[in-house]
């Protein structure tokens, strides 16, 4: 009883509670859409490999980066808050392959603090742990070459 009561709460936290709107696979124009939805400041930089990275700090010191390609596709999303963002709204299009995954996931016996999930296309990691909520998703086909989805942070 205590492992589902557990369980359930890991489910709860995976759910979220804070507003915010990058879309996995989406424009980079949604980056200053996000910035301006959850009143964050964003701070760009961009990477050897030419890949723009957006972060958008809440008030509350959480953190939201974009990884935008070349090309102008959001190929990855992390978080690092005290409320775990909407996975819908972060995972776009690819959140029902997220959801699924999650599903089977939770079937699996034992609490579940840190998950990585692959499902096609889609590698999501997640941990949470009092108030701290810290994750990546990533798109592999999206993923510009030259680039190691392992230094995505």
């Amino acid at each position: 009883m205590k492992r589902l009561a557990a369980s359930a709460l890991v489910c709860l936290a995976f759910l979220g509670a804070q507003d915010a709107h990058a879309v996995l696979g989406g424009v980079a124009s949604t980056v200053h859409e996000d910035q301006m939805r959850i009143s964050g400041t964003r701070r760009q930089s961009v990477t050897g490999n030419n890949v723009q990275v957006h972060e958008i700090t809440m008030a509350d010191g959480s953190q939201i980066r974009e990884f935008v390609s070349p090309a102008g596709t959001v190929f990855a999303v992390t978080w690092n808050t005290r409320f775990k963002p909407k996975l819908e709204d972060l995972l776009g299009s690819h959140h029902a392959v997220y959801a699924a995954a999650a599903r089977e996931a939770l079937r699996q016996p034992g609490i579940k603090r840190n998950v990585v999930l692959r499902s096609g296309d889609l590698v999501v990691h997640s941990s949470a742990y009092l108030n701290t909520f810290v994750g990546k998703a990533y798109v592999q086909s999206l993923v510009p070459t030259g680039v190691n989805a392992d230094a995505i942070r």
